[in-house]
């Protein structure tokens, strides 16, 4: 059952910086934390973020326990507006143009769709089956919405947010993510532990992973060689070999992880950001 986990003031669970990621499993140590992150939750005070996506130096944040988006300026370390939404937001992302921030909401069923010029919703999508996790398209035309109650992932087009087809995912689908070069689409299924790997050229899911228990969130290297899923279950961390669409390693843990985010450090460097 898709749950709010409150976030501790020590957000970051780790940082792990992975070095010569082209040849061999990459190599793991324990860095500092997660700037942006941790500077919207000082930013946001007593209503600290759950989700957060960042375009520039703009943050939009989905605050815990909240119904609105904060836009937040980073550089001048304020809230500049508060934007309603729908009911119990879950999945956020900004667009890569800045056009739009588009939020997942889970309880209500729908998409809002906010202008980020005029600063408000302008438009709310019904999707139905509690909406979870949500995804971009590299190029920006198009959006991967997962539905946790249905089984399914949502593909809609961008600007005109049109349906373009539902596929049918493992059980229980929380968290999506596109590889850079836009093929292929790996979506988390929480109930059935398992990672669907779906080809985006025709939208068919082409293979199942299994990995750890209760997986909450996944995220791609810059290469596109590796998957990573956090398994809120199991107290660990999946490695995919994504190329041979094969789980080659596990990380454990000291507590539940419910996000992992990618940091880039350099033109060979990334860090992995878990809480």
């Amino acid at each position: 059952m898709t749950k709010r986990v409150r976030i501790p003031f020590a957000v970051v669970l780790a940082v792990i910086t992975l070095w010569g990621c082209g040849g061999g499993i990459p190599n793991v140590r324990i860095d500092k934390g997660y700037p942006d992150f941790r500077l919207a939750r000082v930013i946001m005070g007593e209503h600290p973020p759950m989700r957060l996506a960042v375009w520039g130096r703009t943050g939009y944040a989905i605050p815990e326990d909240m119904n609105e988006v904060f836009v937040l300026d980073l550089e001048g370390r304020r809230i500049q507006k508060r934007i309603p939404v729908g009911t119990n937001p879950m999945g956020i992302v900004v667009t890569p143009d800045g056009r739009f921030t588009l939020v997942t909401n889970h309880h209500s069923g729908d998409l809002s769709i906010i202008e980020n010029a005029r600063g408000e919703v302008g438009q709310t999508l019904a999707l139905g089956d509690n909406p979870c996790g949500i995804a971009l398209s590299p190029d920006g035309s198009r959006v991967y919405v997962t539905h946790h109650g249905g089984n399914r992932v949502s593909v809609l087009s961008i600007p005109a947010f049109e349906k373009i087809a539902q596929v049918a995912v493992g059980t229980g689908p929380m968290a999506a993510a596109v590889t850079p070069d836009g093929a292929q689409l790996l979506v988390v299924n929480e109930a059935s532990n398992d990672v669907s790997f779906l080809e985006t050229r025709d939208l068919k899911a082409v293979s199942l992973i299994p990995v750890g228990r209760a997986p909450e969130s996944v995220a791609v290297s810059p290469d596109g060689q590796w998957a990573y899923v956090a398994n809120s279950g199991s107290n660990s961390l999946t490695v995919i070999d994504l190329k041979r669409r094969l789980a080659v390693r596990t990380i454990p843990l000291e507590e539940s992880p419910v996000r992992v985010d990618i940091a880039k450090d350099g033109p060979e460097n990334y860090s992995l950001v878990v809480w």
